[in-house]
């Protein structure tokens, strides 16, 4: 094995070949630092994937300063109403990967908290997400994603009706164009096998017609790797956490995490927003931050740097698949995927269909914006693609586009989960690196995670845990009998609000007061999906602020957007 300075002098050496640029290299335990200055953002990544690529090289701290870097600032202190709190367990970030943490944690007799920085649940990544439960098939094989990946695929099923969320197998269809690409699909088969996905089925033009009627006539055969899922995000989050919340979960929502307290290398307290809060494990799911909390525990060994992906989304009056759909050109491509599965045309459990997500790296880990170049590469790229393998249905109309979204994925320079203990802080577990497929593994790392505390804590079971939730239905999902029913019961719910998904007022009052409340009209969207539809919001958004006033007990001009100061009223007029 060559030592540390020798590891070191080989990462230099290839960052000053590639990129022009001297930096400092260091390595420790494994972990190369690298300091210095850079040319431009892009030479900056480039050294971090360079010595990530080492596979000597356990993780990547990058500390190289480069034109237009962002620097960090903390969350504000705005009170102390928290301390003096006392909890056996802290979970910072309230994403599908905290909260899925915090409700398998509850399954012990222990007192357990989440801190959430934003004044709602998934606002990072989980609601940016594309809501896929990925096969095993796209992550490297060996390494922990695709562990994470392929035991967790499977447990959603139960996790889904345990949680009473709407969730669909939907599969993902790759379908060949001619005799070339048709010798490549026992391929497929065969790399879904070794990456322990279920044996996916081979199909002819019959059976191809039965998924996906109006294939071009030159697709004869395909591949259908069925575990491919479908699940509605928004209400997972929900879900989740008035579950953990029923099994003695404690939620603090607006509450951002500015330092880790320790003693004897040891966690003892945990700074907040809003006071210190003590506790003796720590749980580090911060996602885009994970690396800062890290910082403040004194156990940096990683660097998050953010990748955005675009996304658009259709009218319901498009829905040209049933299947996530791909030709093999797709699915087969290499170079343009080298840290993304490339994105694809995947339909929603509402019936919406997506294009995307696009995979760019930017310097600021909150960029959500959304650009006429990412929906122009998107459109170029699926739209064709549906023309050619679906001619008897509608072609793709960017005019059928409601909706552009965007999120960052939260990824480490070894483009790996990070799911472990600390090596150098008891009570602390780093659950970082968590980016696509992360979601669809998010079952087995709360499992992971829950037995790294049994092993290292042994605490007892609660034995009132119960893993079932019960949802309320969508009054637009039940039958005309059933709509009086409530009715009767509430005439609020007689009163449509948002035409375009059949949004009544109850449910926005409900929302407003739930275990979980809507603290904005993203909230209340997030929720009901009122303001989700073919209009966006145009016609609901003015009745949805006269109940959110109403409810709330403050003024329109004080209802925010979103959070912070998204004011959608600058104030009164007459």
């Amino acid at each position: 094995m060559p030592s540390d300075k020798a590891l070191a002098r080989e990462i230099q050496g290839e960052i000053e070949k590639a990129t022009r640029n001297r930096v400092a290299v260091s390595v420790r335990d494994g972990i190369a630092w690298l300091r210095g200055h850079s040319s431009s953002h892009d030479a900056a990544l480039e050294a971090g994937h360079l010595a990530g690529s080492i596979d000597k090289v356990r993780e990547v701290v990058n500390d190289i300063v480069f034109p237009g870097k962002m620097r960090f600032k903390p969350p504000r202190k705005v009170s102390d109403e928290l301390t003096g709190r006392k909890f056996d367990v802290v979970v910072v970030g309230g994403g599908v990967i905290g909260l899925a943490v915090a409700r398998e944690l509850s399954q012990f007799n222990l007192s357990v908290a989440l801190f959430e920085r934003h004044n709602d649940l998934g606002v990072d990544q989980t609601t940016h997400s594309n809501a896929m439960i990925h096969p095993a098939i796209q992550a490297k094989h060996g390494t922990l994603r695709w562990e994470m990946n392929y035991k967790g695929n499977p447990m959603w099923d139960e996790t889904a009706r345990q949680l009473d969320v709407d969730f669909k197998r939907v599969g993902t269809l790759i379908v060949a164009e001619n005799a070339a690409e048709e010798a490549l699909l026992p391929y497929a088969v065969n790399v879904a096998i070794k990456h322990n996905d279920p044996e996916p089925k081979l199909l002819d033009r019959a059976g191809l017609d039965s998924l996906e009627p109006g294939l071009a006539p030159n697709v004869r055969k395909g591949v259908l790797i069925w575990n491919t899922g479908i699940i509605n995000v928004f209400e997972l989050l929900i879900a989740c956490a008035e579950n953990a919340l029923s099994n003695g979960l404690s939620i603090f929502l607006d509450t951002g995490v500015i330092g880790v307290q320790t003693e004897d290398s040891a966690i003892k307290a945990i700074d907040t927003s809003r006071g210190t809060v003590k506790a003796g494990l720590l749980i580090n799911a911060a996602g885009l931050y994970a690396d800062r909390i890290a910082e403040y525990a004194g156990d940096r060994f990683f660097t998050i740097h953010p990748r955005k992906g675009e996304t658009v989304i259709f009218d319901k009056s498009y829905q040209p698949v049933r299947t996530i759909f791909a030709p093999v050109s797709i699915a087969a491509e290499t170079e343009e995927t080298k840290y993304t599965k490339g994105g694809g045309i995947i339909p929603t459990t509402d019936g919406n269909l997506q294009f995307g997500p696009t995979a760019i790296e930017v310097c600021n880990r909150e960029d959500v914006s959304t650009t006429a170049e990412g929906c122009d590469s998107l459109f170029d790229k699926f739209a064709p693609v549906l023309e050619r393998l679906k001619p008897e249905y509608e072609k793709p109309d960017k005019g059928k586009i409601i909706a552009q979204f965007a999120g960052c994925r939260a990824a480490t320079y070894k483009e790996d989960f990070i799911i472990e203990p600390s090596k150098k802080v008891r009570g602390l577990v780093h659950v970082a690196g968590i980016q696509s497929p992360g979601l669809a593994s998010a079952p087995a790392i709360a499992e992971r995670v829950r037995e790294i505390i049994r092993e290292e804590r042994h605490p007892p079971v609660n034995s009132k845990f119960n893993p079932v939730r019960k949802r309320q239905a969508r009054f637009s999902e039940l039958g005309l009998k059933e709509q009086g029913e409530l009715i009767r019961t509430n005439p609020l719910y007689g009163h449509i609000v948002c035409r375009c998904e059949n949004v009544s007022e109850a449910e926005v009052v409900r929302a407003l007061h739930g275990d979980i409340p809507a603290r904005s009209l993203d909230g209340v969207k997030r929720r009901t999906r009122a303001g989700q539809g073919r209009c966006q919001g145009g016609f609901c958004t003015p009745r949805i602020m006269e109940i959110a006033s109403r409810e709330m007990h403050i003024g329109k001009e004080h209802l925010l957007k979103s959070e912070g100061k998204s004011y959608v009223l600058r104030g009164r007029t007459k």
